[in-house]
């Protein structure tokens, strides 16, 4: 399929016209990538760089399974040709993720409660449903200005009593309101903005979403949350239940104790200490990110992984292309 373009970058060039099939078929290599076969509303909302309407999709996804076969179609999923198995995969993945949902719901509100923190989104693969073995909760959190700091040592203090009942906890993005514009802008970095699903805060989810309009020349289809937000939709807050007040009312306790010239000391002696802590741990690897209003824990290169497969799976397909 020579329309294809083997380019990190899908972004649309001014005057270029970008066929929608290559945008579909981009979304499902994309999806491959994470052995994750894609639903037609799915390949719809994530086209690559077109915000075509969805007749148009329905028309190329189509053309793309009778041209060639250039996809797969198995149960109403999208697969390139010879990953069918993918869509029992899936299934099985999506099980698991139906079983860890509330868990995630559950601790993002405690999240939420916290001194500080004004949203909490589950992202990774339990956004997607395609929940592996292990089963971590991956959260990006956003913090008050000038307290990013002592909200990750609150957080991990509450991870270390969720793995004493076996939940893995995964706050590894943070940034505070201060830097809702985020650093890390390419395709990978668009799809994680397009698909988190906010627990709270969604006042602060949508500055976030507006705060990075260059998402949109990624995936221009995907401007709304993927789904409808877990409750309650208002500020950081959890249920309202008896429980839920007595939290918000230590929240607020706690953020008019360390909202002094003490908080500002602890926040300055954590950030000092966890980045020192942090980079002699991790020796440069990953992407890995540390300032005063951001926190990014990718030690493991997740990014650089997917971006590499998903490019080499655009010229295996460009190369065995007619």
């Amino acid at each position: 399929m020579s329309m294809l373009r083997t380019s990190e970058s899908p972004a649309r060039v001014p005057g270029e016209t970008v066929p929608v099939e290559q945008a579909v078929v981009r979304a499902v290599v994309y999806a491959d990538v994470f052995d994750y076969p894609l639903q037609a509303t799915e390949i719809h909302r994530y086209l690559h760089g077109v915000a075509a309407p969805w007749d148009a999709t329905a028309a190329a996804l189509a053309r793309c399974c009778a041209r060639g076969k250039v996809l797969s179609h198995r149960d109403g999923f999208y697969t390139l040709p010879g990953r069918a198995a993918l869509v029992e995969l899936r299934r099985r993945r999506a099980v698991r993720a139906e079983r860890l949902w509330p868990t995630a719901v559950r601790y993002g509100h405690m999240i939420a409660s916290l001194p500080f923190v004004r949203m909490v989104a589950v992202t990774g693969s339990l956004a997607w449903d395609n929940v592996k073995d292990t089963g971590d909760i991956d959260y990006l959190i956003v913090t008050e200005a000038g307290r990013l700091w002592l909200c990750r040592w609150l957080i991990a203090a509450l991870g270390r009593l969720a793995r004493l009942d076996s939940v893995h906890l995964c706050p590894n993005y943070m940034v505070s309101t201060r830097a809702l514009l985020l650093a890390e802008r390419n395709l990978y970095g668009a799809y994680e903005l397009a698909r988190m699903i906010p627990i709270a805060g969604m006042g602060t989810y949508r500055r976030l979403r507006r705060a990075n309009p260059w998402a949109a020349a990624y995936l221009p289809n995907a401007l709304e949350p993927p789904r409808p937000p877990c409750p309650p939709a208002g500020d950081a807050r959890p249920a309202p239940d008896r429980r839920g007040r007595g939290w918000r009312r230590l929240a607020r306790l706690g953020e008019r104790a360390l909202g002094s010239g003490l908080g500002t000391t602890l926040e300055r002696y954590e950030m000092a200490y966890r980045i020192r802590k942090r980079e002699r741990q991790e020796n440069g690897g990953g992407e890995a990110a540390y300032g005063v209003d951001w926190y990014k824990g990718h030690t493991r290169g997740h990014r650089q992984r997917a971006l590499a497969l998903f490019a080499e799976r655009l010229r295996g397909l460009s190369e065995g292309a007619p």
